[in-house]
């Protein structure tokens, strides 16, 4: 048993000086200096510091929502507290910053169970970051669509009444209605998989797919948009913060469809900043000139939304679980 604690707490300290180290080269070391050493910050947010702190308070609505969502999903095998649920997610996000395309997020949150299986736990944590996903890709390709109304060469089409652009509002429209089916519809998924019989080993884990009815599912899903709308009010108040005027229809159309190409792109975590960046620029920058406002608010909404929960997630990560007893 001691050996288990001292392994355990040098997992946890590898990974908090792991969190820090990635934390320090993105916020330090090459984005910060790259794009804000002409800009005086400390001005920037005494300017803004009221609209700030809404986005601020925003971002621990933000991830209460995720917590409820993942408390609701995670009760099929373990009954939990909403704050040990936080915890889990903060936890999540601190091991995720330094993990391709987020994977640790799951190891960070099934640690904080006490008895649930943790190959299950696994598996419907992947069915609530499905519903995120589903509600970017629902969102961002109305979006996308939408894109050739400021540059019609965006998407690789010359003209909106191009037959072309007819096939892309199709092909995109039984995207999502099949996503949204299938999702609705985990249980079709769980048939499927009872049927492939080398899957039989591991029949304790497709089960999971049949945890959840369509009306939890669609409460989960819910709880995504819900998500979504607050990152995204986020990301709109601190662009008009910065002085990047832009309609509402503009502001939808250009952040769904920037949270759809982040999404679909490889990426560590914690180096999002630099692809956020470019990202908002080429998108905004159809609609708007002032770069370094469009810069400031991704930056703003990167160190809001990830840096501080990750640093947050730092002192949670001691509390993790890696061996039971």
């Amino acid at each position: 048993m001691p050996r288990k604690k001292t392994i355990s707490f040098l997992l946890k300290i590898l990974i908090a000086c792991l969190a820090l180290v990635f934390l320090y080269n993105q916020f330090i070391a090459k984005q910060s200096i790259d794009h804000f050493s002409d800009i005086n910050i400390i001005d920037k947010i005494k300017n803004n510091i009221y609209g700030i702190i809404v986005v601020f308070l925003m971002m621990f609505l933000n991830w209460f929502i995720e917590a409820l969502k993942w408390r609701f999903l995670i009760s099929k095998i373990e009954k939990i507290s909403i704050l040990r649920s936080l915890r889990a997610i903060f936890s999540g996000i601190t091991v995720s910053a330094f993990t391709p395309n987020r994977i640790g997020e799951y190891g960070g949150r099934v640690f904080c169970l006490k008895e649930g299986d943790r190959g299950q736990a696994v598996l419907i944590t992947v069915i609530g970051s499905m519903s995120q996903l589903i509600t970017t890709i629902v969102f961002g390709t109305i979006g996308v669509l939408c894109l050739p109304m400021y540059n019609s060469e965006i998407l690789g089409i010359i003209v909106l009444e191009d037959i072309t652009y007819s096939i892309f509002i199709f092909l995109f429209v039984l995207l999502d209605i099949l996503l949204i089916f299938f999702f609705l519809n985990t249980s079709v998924v769980s048939n499927i998989l009872f049927k492939i019989k080398f899957l039989d080993t591991y029949k304790k884990y497709t089960t999971v797919f049949s945890f959840y009815n369509s009306k939890e599912l669609l409460k989960v899903l819910m709880y995504s948009v819900l998500r979504y709308v607050v990152f995204s009010t986020q990301f709109f108040i601190l662009l008009r913060l910065f002085d990047v005027h832009i309609t509402y229809f503009d502001a939808f159309v250009l952040i769904t469809s920037m949270f759809l190409i982040i999404s679909v792109i490889p990426s560590i975590a914690i180096t999002e900043l630099g692809v956020r960046g470019s990202i908002a620029i080429l998108l905004f920058g159809l609609v708007s000139s002032n770069n370094i406002g469009i810069i400031l608010s991704t930056f703003f909404l990167w160190g809001i939304n990830l840096l501080i929960p990750s640093l947050i997630g730092i002192f949670f990560v001691f509390t993790l679980n890696f061996f039971r007893k």
